[in-house]
């Protein structure tokens, strides 16, 4: 593609500058980072929080890029560049043009499949896989960028974000549609909203699921952090997709403030929940909890039916309320859905069930915020049990003022509790864990900074009937401690410990 064609494509956003001529370069990669810039390819300049991208224009130009994309008000550093054969294109927010070209260079992959998008604090990864499950049983190939993988057609990739970067999103919905993918299923963090990743992405659905406190290091207050969330619906408004829809818990006091706005939309909303007056409701009297699986009764209009999914935990109800709404808007018949979700084993990292024998559980889960725990908690004291005994930290360089009240959390809610680090990441564990102390102030509890030393000790202290909950990494097979990588997983460690207690 001609530089050329990508600024007639984005000419809303970019103009050239200089007076070489963009029809004269081909472009045959859109690139973010310098080291991947060469002959061929386009370099977007980005301003990041680390680095400034500009400051690699240079090192672009020497490894043979020939095509620049910058903000305006950097052209005067660079301009001396056009000597060398250097097109320049520029833009008031270089951040935002990324997304552009890059949609347009990979021919707006989104407008061809159907997208649906998931934002809210809890519960994306859960309904990527329910709708998942309900789509690749209804005859669709479905496609799932998220927080444990993205992943198509038997392709697995890791997911280093959420939501990765605007190009890289582009570039993954172009392969899916390559590879004969219909439906794509994306988690949409806060992150990725704020900083334009998702802008070019046309959504047919979008599921609003709640929030609750997390992410402000990066957001600082919680209006912004729910402004950006809330940024999804105006992407959805300015979508030319036919029959769009947006599915929101009305449950959540924030959610109830998006479908209060309903007026202000052209698509239509719906909503879900426990409250009657949900238009997708699961009646609260009927929800059966426990440690094989969650069931309930469906409420829509007039129609009733009984849904049994194998996924543990309370919060499964709302999870899969969010998919039958979004998978019930976009064509596939109720019985049809429900089906589909009835086949899906686990979500992994979700309340996910370690059962070796020993007569008790273990259950392993990503809940890493206050309201997360306290749900994850709430659910298992919902099951039949005897004990409820929690293994739980807190990540280092991120929102320090949850810390102590997930530490009252986990106390409050547990017969015994052993506070151990998370990802501690380039802070001091025992410092973080002196943060979660400040919450606690009476219960059953211990402290163990080391984790798999703590998973051992909830595993010798569980008996008969009792349910060990490690929460915080979830499916994660890491930790990070400074700024490496070392391999930990949760489900191995209980497996081990519990393998050795039943022998």
């Amino acid at each position: 593609m001609k530089a050329s064609e990508i600024l007639k494509g984005s000419c809303e956003l970019i103009s050239t500058a200089g007076s070489a001529d963009p029809a004269s370069v081909e472009i045959t990669s859109v690139e973010y980072d310098s080291r991947r810039a060469g002959a061929g390819s386009m370099f977007v300049a980005v301003k990041g929080f680390e680095s400034d991208g500009h400051s690699y224009i240079e090192p672009a130009v020497k490894n043979g890029c020939r095509c620049v994309l910058l903000s305006d008000e950097r052209l005067h550093d660079f301009i001396h560049l056009e000597s060398e054969g250097v097109v320049f294109l520029v833009s008031h927010d270089s951040r935002r043009a990324l997304s552009r070209v890059s949609s347009v260079f990979c021919g707006e992959p989104s407008k061809k499949l159907h997208v649906t998008g998931i934002t809210g604090t809890n519960g994306k990864t859960s309904i990527t896989y329910l709708l998942e499950s309900i789509y690749n049983s209804n005859g669709h190939s479905c496609g799932v960028i998220g927080t444990v993988n993205y992943r198509w057609k038997g392709k697995v990739l890791p997911a280093p974000n959420t939501t990765p970067e605007s190009k890289d999103i582009q570039e993954l919905l172009k392969q899916m549609l390559d590879d004969g993918v219909t439906h794509v299923v994306m988690e949409v963090s806060s992150h990725a909203l704020y900083l334009d990743r998702v802008e070019d992405v046309e959504f047919d659905n979008a599921v609003f699921t709640n929030l609750t406190q997390d992410h402000l290091d990066f957001h600082k207050t919680f209006d912004a952090y729910f402004s950006a969330k809330k940024r999804l619906f105006d992407l959805l408004e300015k979508s030319g997709k036919q029959n769009r829809a947006a599915i929101i818990n009305t449950d959540d006091e924030y959610g109830k403030r998006i479908y209060e706005e309903h007026n202000g939309y052209t698509f239509k909303m719906i909503s879900y929940g426990e409250s009657e007056g949900a238009e997708l409701l699961a009646a609260p009297e009927s929800i059966d909890n426990r440690i094989t699986g969650i069931g309930y009764r469906l409420v829509h209009g007039p129609d009733r039916r009984d849904v049994k999914l194998k996924l543990a935990g309370r919060f499964q109800v709302y999870n899969s309320l969010a998919a039958l709404g979004s998978a019930l808007y976009s064509g596939i018949d109720v019985d049809d859905v429900i089906e589909g979700m009835s086949k899906l084993d686990s979500v992994p990292g979700r309340l996910q069930v370690v059962d070796t024998g020993a007569g008790f559980y273990a259950v392993v889960d990503y809940a890493h915020t206050g309201d997360a725990l306290l749900k994850l908690l709430q659910s298992v004291n919902e099951m039949p049990h005897n004990r409820v005994i929690t293994v739980f930290g807190c990540g280092g360089d991120r929102d320090r003022t949850k810390r102590p009240i997930m530490g009252k959390i986990a106390v409050d809610n547990s017969d015994f509790t052993v506070v151990t680090s998370d990802n501690p990441r380039t802070e001091d564990a025992k410092v973080i864990i002196e943060d979660i102390m400040k919450g606690i102030t009476g219960g059953s509890y211990i402290v163990e900074p080391d984790r798999e030393k703590a998973i051992e000790a909830a595993i010798n202290i569980a008996e008969k009937g009792d349910v060990v909950v490690i929460a915080g990494k979830g499916h994660e097979d890491y930790q990070i401690i400074g700024k490496t990588k070392h391999h930990f997983d949760d489900r191995e460690m209980a497996l081990k410990y519990m393998n050795g207690k039943k022998n």
